[in-house]
């Protein structure tokens, strides 16, 4: 292996473990990746920058823009109440036919929309039927992945892996080439989850819903003892001691901190003016605590609750950060968010079971972050109409421009079916559709722009720009050589079985998108090695990028549901394993049956 190569190794191997660890946002790593390869004269700054007019960056921006077209006019409605109305009468029914509706639409939707679309609904569906909402989130997560591999636009990976092959010289991937194999695919994941999920899933309850049982979630908030306070000069085991569900994490006076234990600690023993008390504790006795007189939230994070309920009702609600979210980054109180929505206040915020030991108004927001918050109940439906969050209470959000929702349909419609006819390339129809959404008024210029996510757009440049230094230095060989040295013998079923496994490992902890970008080459490569047809290894790797089950970080849907569902970390390995092995399986099976080991020709 050159030195070339294994520099390039070792930029790629330091992205994914940045990538894994999170210190740095994905697509910030991605382009310090680029940087360093560039400056090592490994690509040149041309090639850097060349995935940026990447043709699958172009419609995976596009696909964005129709999936909030459809979303903004409210055109999947009809096909979802269609599917709720055949489940009537039966609770096994009712969410089969929701988790069927859910993969259809996702065959031909990018999957994180989906996933925005049908949580209030799913919501709804639990409470209905008295089922704890753990127990369907990760099915809805899981739904939208099962279906985007039935289409070529079902999902961003489909899109790369096409674009890559297209790269290599070959045809690109037509429409519905592998629907036959995506659906056989989505139909046992889907079967599997009705048979294994009653008995693998958790039963835990959304902190406001009414379904019964469950672990109570611990979330982190901060209060404020202001001068005034009659709490003053009172000791901390006196205020909070013996409240149920509230633990102390720290004290933060003026520039100080002290951490816990704070009740056996001479110097944090009594409240003292202005301090500020970090802690953790359940959403009722957070409430209660925050009803008291003498008590308030710190001013960034909202107004001051004392006497702020007077003649009022007010509600506690859970918000869940969403993907496009412009709170991603921000803190609470550099977004002003108690101005900007009505003055409700966030009380108290969860992020996957973290108990951070940050002031709550300093933490930046992630996607899927659960905000638990204070507000008028007068004024929830300006929580409910925002596109920054969504608001967990069941009940699905009311949609605009409801008029425009068989435009918006029949534009997603000429979309695929002019793209199955290969009249025009991918990228051209999606772009033309984007455009025809905002002229038939469907999006606003401003609303098809806030559509995109600007993040998975830069880590796909990124990971292109890495893809093409890994194939000019060898690293691509040298990778593709080494698997086949230890599976070569056993034949190409192994072989294949190795790619397949190798992508899903490796996408159990980065980005799908980054998997079809880096591995797509190393199947051409181990199909050129062997002196086969790539088909069996490329859509071994379709298959395998999507097969992200068994961890909340690999896929996007699957860190949404994180906190709205309850779920802990060994939630999804419990279930998303044996749920991995079935689909590998029958991946083994299903693609060598439709695509088999063929010599190419000399």
């Amino acid at each position: 292996m050159t030195g070339g190569a294994l520099y390039v190794l070792a930029v790629v191997v330091v992205a994914l473990i940045l990538w894994v660890v999170e210190v740095l946002p994905v697509d910030l790593v991605s382009m310090l990746a680029v940087l360093a390869l560039t400056v090592a004269g490994i690509i040149t700054p041309d090639e850097a920058l060349k995935g940026f007019g990447n043709p699958a960056l172009i419609t995976v921006a596009c696909m964005f823009v129709l999936s909030a077209g459809l979303i903004r006019t409210g055109a999947l409605d009809f096909v979802t109440g269609v599917m709720l109305d055949i489940g009537k009468g039966s609770k096994a029914r009712s969410i089969g036919a929701l988790m069927l509706t859910v993969a259809f639409i996702s065959a031909f939707m990018n999957n994180t929309p989906v996933a925005v679309i049908f949580l209030p609904i799913v919501l709804g569906v639990a409470w209905k039927l008295e089922v704890a909402p753990s127990r369907l989130l990760i099915p809805l997560s899981y739904a939208t992945i099962l279906g985007g591999t039935c289409t070529l636009i079902g999902t961003s990976t489909n899109l790369l892996v096409s674009q890559a092959v297209e790269k290599a010289g070959r045809p690109p991937l037509g429409m519905f080439e592998f629907a036959g194999a995506g659906v056989i695919y989505a139909v046992t994941g889907l079967a599997f989850l009705a048979l294994a999920g009653p008995l693998l899933l958790p039963r835990r309850a959304s902190v406001t819903s009414s379904s019964p049982g469950g672990r109570v979630r611990e979330y982190v908030t901060e209060i404020l003892f202001a001068p005034g306070s009659p709490l003053v000069g009172k000791s901390f085991q006196e205020v909070i001691g013996r409240a149920p569900g509230l633990v102390p994490l720290m004290v933060i006076r003026g520039e100080e901190t002290y951490t816990a234990p704070l009740i056996s600690n001479p110097r944090t023993q009594f409240i003292r003016p202005d301090d500020v008390l970090l802690l953790k504790g359940q959403p009722a006795s957070l409430n209660e605590l925050l009803s008291r007189g003498g008590v308030s939230l710190p001013p960034e994070l909202g107004a001051v609750l004392a006497g702020q309920g007077k003649g009022k009702t007010m509600t506690m609600v859970e918000l869940v950060v969403n993907p496009n979210s412009p709170l991603i980054g921000r803190t609470l109180g550099g977004a002003e968010f108690s101005r900007h929505h009505g003055n409700a206040s966030v009380i108290a915020i969860l992020r996957r079971d973290e108990h951070m030991r940050d002031r709550v108004a300093g933490i930046r927001m992630r996607m899927g972050d659960t905000l638990l918050a204070l507000c008028d109940e007068e004024r929830l439906d300006e929580l409910r109409h925002t596109d920054e969050f969504i608001m967990l209470e069941g009940v699905e959000r009311q949609l605009v421009r409801r008029r425009k929702a068989p435009l918006a349909a029949a534009i997603l419609v000429a979309v695929v079916a002019l793209a199955a006819l290969e009249v025009m390339p991918m990228s051209f129809l999606a772009l033309a559709g984007a455009v025809a959404m905002v002229l038939s008024g469907c999006l606003t210029l401003r609303q098809c722009y806030a559509a995109i996510d600007a993040s998975v757009l830069v880590l796909i440049a990124g990971t292109l720009a890495m893809g093409l230094a890994m194939e000019k230095s060898g690293a691509i060989d040298a990778i593709s050589g080494g698997m086949l040295g230890v599976l070569r013998g056993w034949g190409p079923r192994a072989v294949l079985a190795g790619v397949f496994l190798l992508a899903t490992v490796i996408n159990a902890l980065i980005s799908n998108n980054a998997v079809a970008v880096l591995f797509t080459p190393i199947a051409l490569s181990v199909a050129r090695t062997l002196g086969l047809q790539p088909e069996p290894f490329i859509f071994a790797v379709l298959f395998g990028a999507s097969c992200d089950y068994s961890t909340p970080i690999g896929y996007q849907t699957n860190l949404f549901v994180y906190g709205p569902g309850g779920y802990r970390f060994s939630d999804y390995v419990r279930i998303g394993v044996p749920l991995t092995i079935v689909l590998f399986a029958v991946s083994m099976v299903v693609i060598p049956w439709i695509w088999p080991f063929t010599p190419v020709a000399p």
